[in-house]
């Protein structure tokens, strides 16, 4: 649902020009993306895996609530780590409308995708909706782990440990979007960022 209550832009200011654009599909950067999507993957599978294996090893998993289920079959915890995709770019979604505008979500080249036609959002507000997903996920999906059996855990602990991996464009983006100043205006086209920045700050 649209926050009522936001302030969105869809029309470029006259004092902004484009300073830059981006594009995921520029030679050699989704080949690059893919491959450095190993290093949030590895980060946060050694964290999340070491704290499931300190909780249950060392602390006894005293949140641990003993009627859920201990396993589950491959099948079903397959389904459940792929269904982070989804979740993923459904939360950039709910931020997206936080900010006022509209979200429309698709598939392109075989990866699902979150955006808002014609928005354009301040620097701070797409760097808030590129992230949201990277830390709500792993913090919300941190915490049912307190109270998940081992075996659940681990199905858990797999599908934040993909999440990660899969926010490799979102941080890309966030740490091309802080390389300008906050008043920077954002418009993400599906696989494409175009930066517009104030004529008097060029």
């Amino acid at each position: 649902m649209l926050n009522p209550g936001a302030n969105p832009i869809t029309e470029l200011p006259t004092d902004y020009q484009e300073a830059r654009y981006m594009s995921v599909n520029e030679r050699g950067v989704l080949l690059w993306l893919n491959i450095l999507s190993l290093i949030p993957m590895l980060i946060m599978g050694l964290l999340i895996f070491g704290v499931l294996l300190v909780y249950h090893e060392e602390l006894g998993a005293p949140l641990v609530i003993n009627a859920l289920p201990d396993s589950t079959s491959s099948t079903v915890g397959l389904i459940l780590v792929l269904l982070i995709l989804p979740l993923h770019e459904w939360l950039h979604g709910v931020v997206i409308a936080h900010y006022g505008h509209k979200p429309r979500y698709g598939i392109k080249l075989f990866v699902l995708f979150a955006t808002s036609d014609g928005a354009l959002f301040r620097r701070n507000e797409f760097i808030r909706i590129a992230l949201a997903p990277l830390v709500i996920i792993t913090l919300v999906g941190g915490v049912i782990m307190l109270f998940a059996p081992m075996g659940l855990a681990t199905w858990i602990a797999l599908a934040i440990t993909l999440n990660a991996a899969g926010a490799i464009g979102d941080l890309w983006m966030t740490g091309i979007a802080l390389r300008y100043d906050a008043s920077a205006l954002i418009r993400d086209e599906e696989d494409s960022m175009r930066i517009f920045i104030r004529l008097s700050v060029v």
